[in-house]
């Protein structure tokens, strides 16, 4: 047995891994739809751009195989992070499955041109096809790529992986030399690559803070007891890559251009197995190295420390309380009446309600009646009443305020809506955003 694994160790497992940095398992996946960067433009709304391969997309393997898949990938995480901060938040990602350096150059270009692309379009040099289906609905529409990156106040790059996939496959084969000599010529083609597709987005958006994810690697010290011998000039390759990526950026602060580096590499040095599939899909025989949720949110986090400094999570919550709410960047802490969460909806007494969103109550004992107002809004509810005034104008809502206790409790999403707040929940977290 332990011969069998060791054998499998060496060309096998070298050839597989490359196969799979080529992504060639994609079927489908979901699209989502101050100082720059750091904080939002002028109408309030902080946007991200996302533009990569698999691993901005955020694909997680068996997801061509779910109904309705959604993504949860750092990309996802680094919009939270900018709902944690009290923005108005919006993103979209064009991570496409199996893109190269050289396919992000040539989908820029084709976006500032106004012109969309398709599989086609994108192929890099001695690359055959594209298997992502989504790349002709992503960036077929030119225009619409090239508003969304000139309207960006963060836009976010991981790519690269695909286009060092030879270099494995050449370690594997104890072709050590060769390897060497082609890794230091395709780091300076991949470098010279983004240079040409940053310069592209900054003459798009001469303000978009830029974010470029270093190296990500798969590749364990260790499988099943046997060591990979190449270990450690893969991560010596992903060191030299960082390192021409701070040059880089570097070059870029020389003219007055915000470029950074996002350091997730590291994060994933010594827990390869417990950050990524690798080790089920060694074992199961199937293919991917794509990182699990572990991963991404390592590579989440890296990225939003780069934007911000930090990151930003929930307070652990106190037994009974359902779910966190965070008003314009501040969490709501619960007062001696917590949240409750009813048919899926989420309650708060009326008075905790209006004090965290600082708006004004009245409550009218004759008709039993709440008013809100706040900014020249006006919302009027009713315990019982499925429908409320919004500026005298009647609006239907879903979760009627109720009386229990001796308390009023009042829908949280809707009025929040009503007094003109974003209202964002995510699951992922059990946290609800308000931010306006």
């Amino acid at each position: 047995m332990r011969k069998l694994w060791r054998d499998r160790l060496h060309p096998a497992f070298a050839a597989v891994l490359a196969a799979l940095m080529a992504a060639s398992m994609m079927q489908a996946l979901p699209k989502a739809a101050g100082a720059a960067g750091e904080t939002a433009g002028e109408d309030g709304v902080y946007r991200i751009a996302a533009l990569g391969d698999s691993l901005a997309a955020g694909y997680e393997y068996g997801m061509e195989k779910q109904a309705n898949p959604v993504a949860y990938g750092f990309v996802e995480r680094v919009w939270e992070q900018a709902l944690f901060r009290g923005f108005k938040a919006e993103y979209v990602n064009y991570g496409i499955i199996g893109l190269r350096t050289e396919g992000l150059e040539k989908l820029l270009a084709r976006a500032e041109r106004g012109e969309g692309s398709g599989p086609e379009d994108l192929l890099a040099e001695g690359q055959e096809a594209f298997v992502d289906p989504r790349i002709s609905s992503l960036v077929g529409d030119g225009a619409a790529v090239r508003r969304n990156i000139e309207s960006a106040d963060l836009i976010l790059i991981q790519v690269g992986g695909n286009d060092l996939a030879a270099y494995i496959q050449m370690l594997g084969s104890g072709q050590t030399d060769e390897a060497d000599a082609w890794l230091e010529g395709m780091l300076d083609r991949i470098l010279a690559s983004l240079e040409t597709s940053i310069r592209t987005i900054h003459r798009i958006n001469p303000d978009a803070l830029v974010v470029i994810g270093d190296q990500y690697s798969p590749v364990p010290k260790n499988i099943m007891d046997q060591q990979v011998p190449y270990y450690e000039k893969l991560q010596d390759a992903v060191k030299q890559t960082t390192g021409k990526l701070e040059e880089l950026s570097a070059r870029f602060a020389a003219e007055g251009r915000d470029v950074r580096v996002a350091y997730s590499a590291s994060r994933f040095v010594g827990r390869e197995l417990t950050y990524t599939k690798v080790l089920a899909a060694y074992l199961n025989k199937e293919t991917d190295i794509h990182p699990n949720q572990n991963g991404y949110d390592a590579m989440g986090r890296a990225f939003a420390e780069a934007v911000w400094g930090d990151y930003r999570e929930p307070s652990p919550r106190e037994e009974g309380v359902p779910i966190t709410i965070f008003v314009n960047g501040k969490e709501l802490k619960p007062g001696n009446e917590k949240p409750l969460v009813r048919n899926n909806f989420t309650f708060l007494v009326l008075r905790d309600i209006a004090a965290a969103l600082k708006a004004d109550l009245a409550w009218d004992n004759k008709t039993k009646s709440a008013t809100f107002t706040l900014s020249g809004r006006k919302v009027v509810l009713t315990p019982g009443s499925a429908v409320m005034m919004v500026n005298g104008e009647p609006r239907t809502i879903p979760a009627p305020p109720f009386t229990e206790g001796g308390r009023t409790y009042v829908p949280l999403g809707a009025l929040s809506d009503a007094l003109g707040f974003d209202v964002v929940y995510r699951n992922t977290l059990k946290t609800a955003f308000i931010n306006g």
